[in-house]
């Protein structure tokens, strides 16, 4: 190696720590720090309501009951109405109340039931009284169309329990013939047509997948936070005192300063990052994670640095800042993805890091 290019690393080099020991002394480093902690974490413990979230979770809380009990029919059905698509819930069973109050709590499921421990030994008296608990978080917006759900499932149980138990009440008699009678128009008119004169019409219609992609906001929160915090640090070429040093160096030596003074800024940040990632969401495999983070990390630096240089001073630096922070948000696939609605967003998406990190993480997840 050259004397020259020695030369340049060795300069490289005081420059990077320099500055880094700049970073590290300034208070607004630490305090973006701290609001990457206080944003990630309130982001993942908060929960926000969710139009596409369809799972409800269901709990019996007779755990000795067994397959032929009216709870465990119940539950039974719901389910199966899930697997055959006959219903836009996805109902899964849940194995104790602990789990069921977190699962709605988190956000994961719109909302839950609990079966009571009761339940067999009230409704085979037609006794109807508390039943079921209905279990909503403050955010819950479906969940009055799955109670309906759930009780029409109910009330096919309820309505063969009735014929049963009222037949001779009303007809006067105790006739098993005229009872299988009765379940059979029951269960004729429950999966029938005959009632609502349906008029079937086939038309042509786009197929919907039936899987949904997974969105990875918690990831995605970080990487914009990471390129905003890049887009403040970068203000300093216009009004630092290290901008001051960038401006008196030739036009070579000031792109490798300002870089360089772009990764102090972002490294713990970047650390921060990414160890909020590893602990709320480890979803995707340690190594790719890491190469992915860094990959794109830098990738924010070098999108920061470039969208400097084509600013021509302070005033409309800063004041393109918050429209990129709203654009990001928006255009990014990180709580819903317009690329849905608007295939063009898709290509649009990857001008930003974070869209493309999300756009290739879903490569991943």
């Amino acid at each position: 190696m050259s004397d020259k290019k020695n030369t340049l690393l060795r300069r490289d080099r005081t420059w990077f720590l320099l500055l880094l020991k700049r970073q590290l002394l300034r208070p607004f480093l630490w305090v973006i720090a701290a609001f990457m902690v206080l944003a990630v974490v309130s982001f993942y413990y908060v929960t926000a309501p969710d139009a596409n979230n369809k799972r409800v979770v269901l709990y019996n809380e007779n755990e000795s009951s067994d397959a032929e009990d009216y709870s465990n029919m119940l539950i039974d059905s719901l389910i199966a109405a899930s697997d055959m698509d006959d219903t836009i819930f996805e109902f899964e069973r849940v194995q104790s109340y602990e789990e069921l109050i977190e699962e709605v709590t988190s956000g994961r499921s719109e909302c839950g039931f609990i079966i009571t421990d009761d339940f067999d030994e009230k409704i085979v008296v037609c006794d109807t009284d508390d039943l079921i608990v209905y279990v909503r978080s403050n955010y819950t917006n479906k969940g009055e169309v799955a109670k309906e759900t759930v009780f029409a499932e109910f009330f096919e149980i309820y309505g063969r329990i009735l014929i049963i138990d009222e037949q001779e009440e009303i007809f006067g008699t105790d006739d098993t013939k005229l009872m299988e009678a009765l379940i059979s128009d029951y269960d004729r008119l429950l999966v029938g047509d005959e009632v609502f004169n349906a008029d079937y019409q086939t038309i042509e219609g786009n197929v919907v997948p039936s899987g949904e992609k997974k969105m990875q906001s918690l990831r995605g929160l970080v990487m914009i936070l990471i390129t905003m915090e890049l887009l403040l640090g970068g203000s300093e070429k216009f009004y630092g005192t290290a901008g001051k040093v960038s401006k008196a160096l030739p036009s070579k030596e000031r792109t490798r300063f300002e870089v360089l003074m772009q990764i102090t800024g972002i490294i713990i940040p970047a650390m921060v990052g990414f160890v909020l990632i590893r602990i709320l969401d480890p979803s995707i495999a340690i190594a790719p994670d890491i190469v992915l983070y860094l990959i794109f990390v830098l990738i924010a630096v070098i999108w920061t640095y470039i969208f400097g240089k084509l600013m021509n001073n302070g005033i409309s630096y800063m004041a393109w800042i918050l429209t990129l922070l709203i654009a990001q948000f928006i255009i990014c696939p990180v709580w819903k993805d317009l690329a849905e609605y608007v295939p063009s967003m898709k290509l649009i998406s990857y001008l930003f890091p974070a869209g493309a990190y999300l756009r290739i993480l879903n490569l991943f997840a």
